[in-house]
């Protein structure tokens, strides 16, 4: 072979070999494209909430979601807008609050605490580490007072921030100061009527069954019935009076000590305030029907709260009641839903009866009230 034709064998592989490198190029190229096309294509679908309240609207990934977060019946705003963002994955919150290096932690997402009330954080450190070398703190001193052992107490009605230091670790908590008002008998803390064991009604207050509360009832049955299920009023409004025959029944038939505990007296019951609805066939089997579970899970979307929640009777001083929904308003029903709180632990209030408080009436109201929309069920547990 001459020289001449190795120079052109030469030369054809060089043009082969950049061909070559040319088509891998294109490839790549290509291949990046795709990916890209299809990240994009997967894009997060977000949901931007109604202003509530005056707070900001927030986008909240659906993903996961079976079904979509319903409006507040009674909100003047429009329903929820779907918008397409690409927005991070959210954390998903949990019962528990650790700090930044992880050396404090806390189970509770949010503290509440009245004006001229005490309230202890509870904070666990990590091995090693004392309780004592954590300094406190808050962003509002004319708020709240903070002493040392997490100790706080409310100044004025407002929010603020606590927090718990140890070196460079920082653990924040939202803190919330409430106010309880006395207004013609009724007690109320940041506007919400309270009716408990610790705090009454008086025998005039007759408000019938209010119209919010029916509305946002009617909007739940409305959405359950979408889905199949049959939600429905069971016992609704009672005024003083007629609780004077419910809780009378209730001791002539079991005890005095028993109906405290499923049935409330005369003044102190919840459905005085015609904020409350006992829902369906009202008895302890409720829970586990398609009903309540779907109940349990989604009242809160209605401005609703289940009242006595299971596991927290020695808190609101009844037995657990599936059945026994309250209306609060979406905000409220919504925070103590995710957070796992009664309204007796959200407003910081007690519920036990007085120990020199006199008994429930003996007499029988001189006209009862009708009894269609009251029929008690067969089960005492429906009492309260």
């Amino acid at each position: 072979m001459t020289s001449q034709e190795i120079q052109k064998r030469a030369a054809r592989r060089r043009r082969y070999f950049l061909l070559l490198l040319l088509t891998v190029i294109v490839l790549i190229f290509a291949i990046s494209k795709i990916v890209s096309r299809a990240k994009h294509g997967n894009e997060a679908v977000t949901t931007q909430l109604p202003v509530i309240d005056g707070s900001a609207a927030e986008d909240v990934p659906t993903e996961g979601l079976t079904r979509p977060t319903h409006p507040d019946p009674n909100a003047p705003t429009e329903p929820p807008t779907i918008s397409v963002t690409e927005p991070e994955p959210a954390p998903i919150e949990t019962s528990a609050r650790t700090s930044t290096g992880g050396a404090l932690y806390t189970p509770r997402l949010h503290m509440y605490v009245r004006v001229n009330h005490e309230q202890k954080i509870p904070l666990s450190v990590s091995g090693g580490v004392s309780a004592d070398d954590v300094i406190w703190s808050t962003d509002h001193p004319d708020i709240l007072d903070v002493q040392p052992g997490g100790i706080i107490t409310g100044l004025e009605r407002g929010s603020c921030m606590v927090t718990a230091r140890l070196g460079d670790d920082l653990l924040i908590i939202p803190v919330t100061v409430r106010e309880l008002n006395v207004v013609d008998g009724c007690t109320y803390v940041d506007d919400i009527l309270v009716a408990n064991k610790t705090y009454s009604l008086p025998r005039e207050y007759d408000p019938g069954m209010l119209p919010e509360t029916e509305k946002a009832f009617q909007s739940l049955c409305t959405y359950a019935a979408q889905e199949g299920l049959d939600i429905y009023e069971g016992s609704g409004y009672r005024s003083y009076d007629y609780q004077v025959k419910v809780y009378n029944s209730m001791v002539s038939g079991y005890s005095k000590e028993y109906a405290d505990t499923w049935s409330a007296r005369p003044g102190h019951s919840e459905h005085q305030t015609g904020y409350t609805i006992d829902c369906n066939t009202i008895n302890n089997d409720f829970a586990d029907t398609p009903e309540g579970k779907w109940l349990a899970a989604h009242c809160h979307e209605f401005g609703f709260i289940i009242r006595f929640p299971e596991g927290k009777e020695k808190i609101t001083g009844y037995h657990y009641e599936s059945w026994h929904i309250r209306y609060v308003g979406r905000e409220h029903a919504t925070a103590m839903y995710e957070q796992g709180l009664t309204l007796e632990e959200y407003l910081d209030i007690d519920s036990s009866y007085d120990t020199d408080e006199e008994d429930a009436p003996d007499e029988e109201p001189d006209e009862p009230e009708d009894e269609t929309e009251d029929d008690e069920a067969d089960d005492p547990a429906e009492e309260e």
